[in-house]
């Protein structure tokens, strides 16, 4: 009996949610209200007054290595830089897309309104065609939400917005560091982006302030390690090295390779349980004062553009605030209690959790097993920030191969309750406040557990018996790839171990130049 899937979004999770239906006789429609594929990662150069569509500026690098962020089907290539910029990030995506001939299962240009439950369990997705104004309506067996989850700018409150005279904007409208030339500029925020934005400003800008609300730091780590990706970790350190030992021996390398200022705070927060920045070059910006630190922001005023702390000191003739602070949740077409788990969920989760959703495995909904939501988990436990498609791929194959039937089905809705409390227990046990998002796992426990399900979990005694000794050795040693889930089992590929062979090969060739290169790709 054919089945179809309606998938939202064409971004990276949506195109190998598609890529995955198809490996499972599936019938996938893929919605996109923009006429490109890639989500995010398209860059747009917009007038200040344009609403972007996407979220990425000119000089973004991935935070995770091209060896762990690759495909596992179709390997980026090796002779690629180490961390991909936009630019390469978007060919990749082309590639990826015409090599599986995935565009003709995605609707351009078309708006999905409204997604509801009918008795029958099926799905109703209600849609409207932008170029002709044309709504319509379909039916589906299932739904995969790959949307993301940067789509809902978060803004801070603090007085005297509104009268401040200088520019205010979210990060998500930063796009190039040359149109804040010759300004002060403060950045707020301890992200990702803030880190990344208040480095690449610090090269035009007259001066660049970051405040923090909690006024320290946080655990930043660099993009390189010993010459090579700080990412490359194997599977042996996985299985044998206890996470707090790891985490000990990143702090003491971190405040020894990397002095700050003596006014600058570093965490106090192990950071095993605290979230983690990568960034290869703020150190330096702090050192040569290029940035400096401030704490959370008390009141911002009108006379002369004046910003002040809640320590008492204030910054003035501050041009321009960037506000760098994160995103929400945003499914306007679904009931949000469908993947929050409703207010009695929130209640009792909602002051110790940001983020929270009600979602076994952070895929599906309880109540609802037959619509899957692709690319929202954080990696945790593995002290680095999971790579932007390895997720969300293993998702899809879990969720594809369990609406095939191919894969034994899900637990009661009543065991999935209890999983989902455990793990926000354990969560909370483990990580500090400010690190408690409901979307953090341990990459690679995380991904075995799934490959488990579906059949394709790189088990090393499966490996050294099929493969031998010196494979084995480099499966274990080696770089922890996502190729390896390609290696055995329900959708194997042939190519995996050739692939994985020449990224261990090409990582060993770099190493002696990882510092060098470090600098090289920033900026």
């Amino acid at each position: 009996m054919t089945k179809y899937v309606a998938i939202i979004g064409a971004g990276i999770a949506g195109l190998t949610a598609i890529k995955q239906c198809l490996d499972n006789d599936l019938i996938p429609i893929c919605f996109e209200q923009n006429s490109f594929i890639g989500g995010l990662w398209r860059y747009e150069n917009c007038e200040k007054n344009k609403e972007p569509y996407s979220t990425i500026y000119k000089g973004v690098l991935t935070n995770t290595s091209k060896e762990m962020s690759t495909f596992s089907d179709f390997p980026i290539p090796a002779e690629w830089p180490s961390y991909l910029n936009q630019t390469y990030v978007e060919k990749y995506i082309d590639m990826y897309a015409e090599n599986f001939n995935l565009l003709p299962h995605i609707k351009f240009n078309t708006t999905v309104l409204k997604i509801s439950i009918l008795p029958d369990k099926r799905w109703k997705v209600k849609y409207i065609i932008q170029n002709k104004n044309q709504e319509k309506e379909e039916i589906f067996d299932y739904i995969m939400v790959c949307s993301g989850h940067h789509t809902k700018p978060k803004w801070p409150e603090f007085k005297g917005m509104n009268f401040f005279k200088g520019e205010q904007l979210h990060s998500y409208k930063y796009k190039r560091a040359i149109d804040f030339e010759n300004k002060r500029v403060l950045v707020v925020g301890g992200s990702f982006s803030a880190m990344d934005i208040a480095v690449e400003l610090s090269n035009v800008a007259s001066q660049v302030y970051i405040s923090i609300r909690s006024g320290k730091l946080p655990w930043i780590i660099p993009r390189f390690m010993n010459g090579k990706a700080t990412d490359h970790f194997t599977r042996f350190d996985d299985y044998i090295i206890p996470l707090s030992i790891k985490g000990k021996f990143l702090e003491n390398f971190i405040i020894k390779s990397f002095p700050t200022p003596s006014y600058v705070k570093l965490p106090t927060d192990p950071l095993i349980s605290s979230p983690i920045i990568i960034n290869s070059v703020i150190f330096q910006c702090l050192a040569a004062g290029t940035i400096i630190v401030k704490p959370n922001i008390k009141e911002l005023k009108s006379e002369n553009n004046q910003i002040e702390f809640i320590d008492g000191s204030f910054l003035e003739n501050i041009d321009v605030i960037i506000y760098s602070t994160g995103y929400s949740f945003n499914y306007p077409f679904l009931e949000k209690n469908i993947y929050t788990g409703g207010d009695e969920i929130e209640q009792v989760y909602g002051k110790d959790f940001h983020d929270i959703v009600w979602l076994y495995n952070s895929i599906f909904p309880p109540k609802y097993p037959n619509i899957a939501f692709i690319g929202l988990t954080n990696r945790a436990g593995s002290l680095l920030p999971i790579c932007f498609n390895l997720q969300s791929e293993m998702q899809a194959r879990y969720a594809t191969s369990l609406f095939k039937g191919s894969i034994k089905p899900l637990p009661s809705q009543n065991e999935m309750e209890i999983s989902i409390r455990k793990y926000y227990e354990d969560v909370r046990k483990m990580y500090c406040k400010s690190a408690r998002s409901g979307i953090r796992y341990n990459y690679l426990s995380y991904m075995d557990a799934l490959s488990k399900e579906v059949g394709c979990y790189p088990h090393p005694y499966e490996i050294f018996k099929k493969f031998g000794f010196n494979f084995w050795k480099l499966f274990m040693f080696g770089m922890a790839t996502p190729i390896q889930y390609r290696l055995i089992g329900r959708g194997s590929w042939e190519g995996a171990k050739d692939a994985i062979s020449l990224y261990n090969e090409y990582s060993l060739k770099n190493s002696t130049r990882g510092s060098r290169e470090m600098v090289v790709l920033k900026n």
